[in-house]
């Protein structure tokens, strides 16, 4: 299945038409027609099938440009390239391009002569298609000054490389990237992100930390200064997150302590009604008020066997009051001497 780096050159590659003929004219020296724009990629035939593919352009002239980013060897690119090839030419009745876009060079050596069938008997059915190989050579010329959204096809050819060379080629495609309008800078240190891989990701996050230790260019700042602002921004999200689960963890737990509470509560309440103890107001405050659970448990154990309710609470009564004096009876030699 295509992976993050191939999904944010295809957006990019579809929300800017432009990009591609600044690519194939950077790297070929050849002109598309301004006229073609991305359509419906999907080809479908007379049967039930269809033909999914990267990006179809369309433009003036009935021409056509099948483009395919390729990441690795697919075997089943020998019968679809040349099937896809065949279908657009029949419905246009124009010859058109089929660009294959890859950053490996054992898989542009792959793409150039995969799609040829020869029989036994001796016919060749061939389509050698146009392979953009973004090298180290070809990632240099897309660090172009007047084209700053070529830098995105820069750092995505470095999606496999992790060395000094490749460092170098992310940080002055990110300070490229500072060139674009504030709408499009940002989408584009988004996207280049997205297709570095993890490891460089680590790399270049272990660098920013360390500014004294390297040599910092105006690129390697700009990035950093990116990096730090994404991990502030990263830290808040998580810490807005965790704390949200805490909250809820919190919640949950004192909802359900709250349940027990009240559940022995209702027992409580059940058992003394049930032995003809009725508990007077002050009785049931005091038992609506009680949330320790050993507590609860404890009174439901004595209601079982109580005659009170004050018993079965373990409320003391209150002291009983003197007894008056009886008339004539002598006082105490102590109370007569006080």
């Amino acid at each position: 299945m295509p992976g993050t780096p191939h999904e944010v050159l295809i957006v990019a590659l579809r929300e800017q038409p432009g990009l591609l003929g600044a690519l194939v004219s950077t790297l070929t020296g050849v002109k598309l027609p301004r006229s073609l724009k991305p359509s419906d990629a999907t080809l479908r035939f007379v049967k039930p099938a269809e033909l999914r593919l990267d990006l179809v352009y369309r433009g003036g002239q009935r021409r056509w440009v099948l483009v395919e980013l390729q990441r690795g060897v697919d075997p089943a690119k020998r019968r679809r390239w040349p099937l896809a090839a065949s279908l657009l030419h029949d419905q246009t009745g124009v010859a058109g391009d089929v660009l294959v876009i890859t950053a490996r060079r054992a898989v542009a050596r792959w793409a150039e002569r995969v799609a040829c069938v020869r029989t036994r008997l001796g016919t060749v059915l061939q389509l050698k298609p146009v392979v953009l190989h973004l090298g180290a050579a070809e990632s240099k010329a897309l660090l172009d000054e007047r084209h700053p959204e070529l830098a995105l096809f820069a750092a995505w050819a470095m999606q496999h490389r992790h060395g000094p060379r490749a460092r170098a080629v992310v940080e002055r495609a990110f300070e490229l990237t500072e060139r674009l309008p504030p709408a499009l800078r940002r989408a584009q240190q988004r996207a280049i992100l997205s297709v570095l891989s993890e490891r460089m990701l680590a790399l270049l996050r272990e660098a920013s930390m360390n500014p004294d230790k390297i040599p910092e260019t105006p690129a390697a700042r700009k990035l950093r200064l990116f990096l730090e602002a994404q991990g502030r921004k990263k830290g808040r999200a998580e810490g807005e997150a965790k704390g949200r689960a805490e909250g809820e963890a919190r919640g949950r737990a004192e909802g359900e302590a709250r349940g027990r509470a009240e559940g022995r509560q209702e027992a409580l309440m059940t058992l003394l009604r049930a032995r003809g103890l009725s508990p007077s107001r002050d009785d049931e405050a005091r038992i609506r008020a009680c949330t320790d659970p050993a507590k609860l448990d404890r009174w439901i154990a004595r209601a079982a066997t109580a005659t009170s309710v004050r018993e079965a609470l373990g409320t003391r009564a209150t002291g009983a009051r003197a007894r008056p004096r009886a008339p004539g009876r002598p006082r105490p030699a102590s109370a007569s001497r006080s």
